[in-house]
């Protein structure tokens, strides 16, 4: 590949430009912007990571305080639960819903409450719930996967931000100096159609 047609090189001349450089203090403006774009969006991966990292150790600490808080135990149901609605567009529509329901707690106490039950579920079907300390049920404590999902979208995420962030102010500026350059070549080309006519 030929150094004229590698944007690499031509990107290095214009930031350190020869003697018989036709390359204008714009270009390599904007080549230099370039250079520094990169490198800031090579600095920002580390400090996302850093947040990434500091999410997964929150979010860790919380799953295992959640574990030691929550237990799992087998809930019947009472009654049926919600009816299977038909959508001819998506298939069956719905999510569960609040369903009366018994369940023992390791101290053998019996409780009763609601439960969500998926659709088509039956009076004396059995599902799996967790319930806190107090015998109530709560949400499933994080799970590892989604301790460490949670980690990577938080620290993926604020990497991506800063690059969109950083693209759209390069883009900016070379916006803007693109419209800086064609004024001066308008003006440039127009003075010397001006001179052509005098002479």
């Amino acid at each position: 590949m030929s150094t004229s047609s590698n944007p690499i090189a031509r990107m290095w001349r214009t930031i350190l430009p020869r003697r018989d450089s036709v390359a204008r203090t714009s270009d390599r403006f904007q080549a230099g912007l370039l250079v520094s774009v990169v490198l800031l969006a090579l600095a920002a991966l580390p400090i996302a990571a850093s947040f990434g990292s500091e999410t997964y150790a929150r979010q860790q600490s919380q799953s295992e305080q959640q574990l030691g808080e929550r237990t799992q135990v087998t809930a019947t149901l009472l009654a049926d639960g919600p009816d299977i609605a038909i959508n001819s567009r998506a298939g069956v529509a719905g999510n569960g819903e609040p369903t009366d329901a018994t369940w023992v707690l390791a101290d053998g106490t019996r409780r009763i409450g609601h439960v969500v039950a998926a659709r088509g579920t039956l009076k004396g079907e059995t599902l799996t719930i967790w319930v806190d300390r107090k015998g109530n049920p709560v949400d499933p404590p994080l799970s590892n996967a989604g301790v460490v999902i949670g980690a990577v979208a938080v620290g993926l995420g604020l990497w991506l931000g800063a690059l969109a962030l950083l693209a759209a102010w390069y883009r900016l500026t070379v916006f803007s100096l693109d419209r800086s350059r064609l004024a001066r070549w308008q003006q440039e080309w127009f003075q010397q159609q001006d001179r052509k006519t005098r002479s």
